[in-house]
């Protein structure tokens, strides 16, 4: 099997420590078990794309963290490139995977209905607080780019959104029609003249912290919000729910104001719903 030649490869003629052949065979006997492989001639001829993509999903939601994740997808790797300088693979499709880099974090979001939920299910009219989240998760802002928002960077008429973002790079971004209502419906009950759409009794801009605590107090009334509640947590929330809706990496960077694709792909771990629908569509097994 080619399993076993790929072991004593790494015994004899890259001299790895026993510890290291064992994380290696274990790495490929659990791919082997995800994919059904049984004792089988180079079952690894059949992989796709879509199989690993799958695979990938299912460590992240057992739990482990990028590390690890990033040492069994090496290790299948390293075995790929073996079978390939033996002329039994034909390329490593591998190399066309995006994986979590060690020691990488994989941002936290919130599920889309908990959201929906709580959007939907706002009082009129909306508080501060209620339009602020609606805001960021709609458009994906970030804290600060929130509080520099002006009365003049809304044109309701185009329902688009100028903002001002890190390095003061301007960018355009659109806004929901449900939105736009309640921001007309905000802007006219406002009792203090002020020229920044979220300000304090004097006028002036809030500060970041207070926008902190007000998202975070309000999210923990809700039922649904786990674990960290921030504005950057609804920006995550956005990210992923567009890429599990079919979204393009490059649309998704220009609306978050990522200055490169880099920035954006850590989303594509968070997308389980769009890697499991591609493995059942893909997998001759699923």
């Amino acid at each position: 099997m080619e399993r076993d030649g790929f072991i004593e490869f790494l015994r004899v003629q890259k001299r790895y420590s026993n510890r290291t052949q064992v994380i290696y065979y274990q790495a490929i006997s659990h791919f082997y078990d995800f994919m059904g492989f049984h004792e089988e001639n180079n079952p690894m001829e059949r992989v796709e794309l879509a199989d690993l993509r799958a695979y990938t999903s299912a460590l992240i939601e057992e739990g482990l963290s990028p590390a690890t994740i990033y040492q069994k997808l090496s290790a299948l790797s390293s075995f790929s490139n073996y079978l390939v300088s033996k002329g039994k693979l034909k390329d490593n499709v591998l190399k066309l995977l995006v994986r979590p880099k060690k020691g990488q974090r994989i941002p936290e979001f919130y599920p889309e209905q908990s959201i929906n939920n709580l959007i939907d299910n706002q009082e009129e009219p909306l508080s501060p607080v209620s339009l602020m989240i609606h805001l960021l998760y709609a458009t994906g802002i970030r804290r600060a780019e929130l509080a520099g928002i002006r009365m003049e960077d809304l044109d309701f008429d185009r329902s688009v959104l100028r903002i001002r973002g890190k390095g003061n790079k301007e960018r355009q971004v659109p806004l929901q029609q449900d939105l736009v209502r309640d921001l007309q419906a905000f802007s006219e009950s406002r009792d203090t003249p002020s020229p920044w759409l979220f300000c304090r009794k004097n006028g002036e801009p809030l500060a970041l912290t207070t926008i902190s605590k007000m998202v975070h107090k309000e999210l923990s009334r809700e039922p649904g919000f786990t674990g960290k509640k921030s504005p950057h947590v609804l920006r995550h929330s956005l990210a992923t729910h567009l890429l599990n809706r079919g979204a393009d990496l490059n649309s998704i960077k220009e609306l978050l104001g990522h200055s490169s694709l880099a920035a954006t792909q850590v989303y594509t771990h968070n997308s389980f719903e769009a890697l499991k629908k591609t493995y059942k569509k893909a997998h001759p097994r699923a």
